[in-house]
């Protein structure tokens, strides 16, 4: 049995080395949308004691607590949004499995189509193993790394440059030494 499709981004293979690498699939991370003010309810029209206006003041109490709970949210994902765009100042690769990497791409899709969100915040990397091709690094036109990129790619490097160390002074892995 040499190779079978069994996934969007992942085939079985006799080798499990590539088979580990079929697994790795990259997307970058666009980051999240601007947050949006809250409407606040408006107030009904009225008089006290008017069993319409009584009820009405009733609901706009609930509606009231709902947008004192939006604006919480508001401000927190402010800052959330805030610190994304100063930590990486742009699109940032992310590795993931690929049933990760799927899911992810679904959930975003159906946030997009359900208008929960505006556009899409992950995107395939040509990174990914098979789709070396893809455009502008698979980013969507127009946009470019964020300086989040390059310190993750500086990081990545440092560790396997001190893995390969370790892995170089280890006495079974390591370089053989004769006496």
């Amino acid at each position: 049995m040499a190779e079978i499709q069994t996934g969007e981004f992942s085939r079985y293979r006799s080798n499990l080395i590539d088979m580990h690498a079929d697994m790795k699939v990259w997307l970058w991370d666009c980051g999240p949308e601007e947050p949006v003010l809250p409407e606040a309810p408006e107030l009904p029209p009225g008089k006290d004691g008017d069993p319409k206006y009584d009820l009405a003041k009733i609901v706009f109490k609930r509606q009231l607590k709902a947008y004192e709970a939006a604006l919480e949210a508001y401000e927190r994902d402010t800052v959330a949004y805030g610190k994304w765009y100063r930590d990486n100042g742009g699109p940032v690769e992310q590795l993931f499995w690929s049933v990760d990497a799927r899911d992810a791409l679904q959930h975003d899709a159906k946030a997009v189509k359900d208008g929960r969100q505006k556009k899409l915040r992950w995107w395939l990397s040509s990174r990914t193993r098979g789709h070396e091709k893809l455009k502008n690094l698979g980013l969507p036109n127009g946009m470019r790394p964020g300086h989040g990129q390059e310190a993750n790619l500086e990081r990545q490097i440092a560790g396997e440059k001190e893995f390969a160390n370790a892995l170089r002074s280890d006495p079974v892995f390591g370089q053989e030494t004769r006496p």
